[in-house]
């Protein structure tokens, strides 16, 4: 799965970042509500699913053709997507989006996906994306300052299991 994964992004920017959820009209009015579970990257006509598992422990990553929704909804709203990448990069467009490095942090490789604890992927521009799969509510994503939240809130759950072990 790795050597998919740098096929797909190697020398390709993203060219778009999409969260998936759902859109619900009330009194006229429709809001969109995220699913954020999941995240997806578009890069070189292929997307990477991300998506937060093990009760927001870690993150799969999957190679799919189309942006999915993986989750039911009631019949009276509408699946959507919504793009962010306007949000996250701070670069306009796709120019220097590309992906210059990726680390895992605790891969277990299988054949159609990859587990990991999360993701650091440094772009050309030497932008940071962390995505953190611990989340209360799914995946967010930051840069380092997301890292560090993450790596303290580790620590923190590392410690708490040394202590408990003392206890026993």
């Amino acid at each position: 799965m790795i050597a998919k994964l740098r096929k797909v992004v190697k020398d390709n920017d993203i060219e778009d970042i999409y969260l998936t959820g759902f859109v619900d009209v009330e009194d006229g009015i429709a809001e969109f509500y995220p699913d954020l579970r999941f995240m997806y990257f578009k890069i070189n006509s292929k997307f990477i699913e991300f998506e937060s598992v093990n009760q927001f422990s870690k993150l799969r990553i999957k190679i799919v053709s189309s942006v999915n929704h993986n989750f039911a909804i009631d019949e009276d709203m509408i699946r959507g997507k919504s793009s962010i990448s306007a949000i996250v990069l701070t670069q306009d467009g796709a120019i220097d989006n590309c992906i210059d490095s990726i680390k895992l942090y605790n891969p277990e490789e299988k054949e159609e996906e990859l587990i990991c604890d999360a993701i650091e992927l440094i772009l050309k521009n030497k932008q940071v994306l962390f995505l953190d799969p611990s989340f209360y509510f799914g995946i967010n994503i930051g840069g380092v300052e997301q890292k560090k939240v993450w790596r303290d809130n580790l620590n923190r759950y590392l410690a708490g299991l040394t202590r408990q072990g003392q206890w026993m």
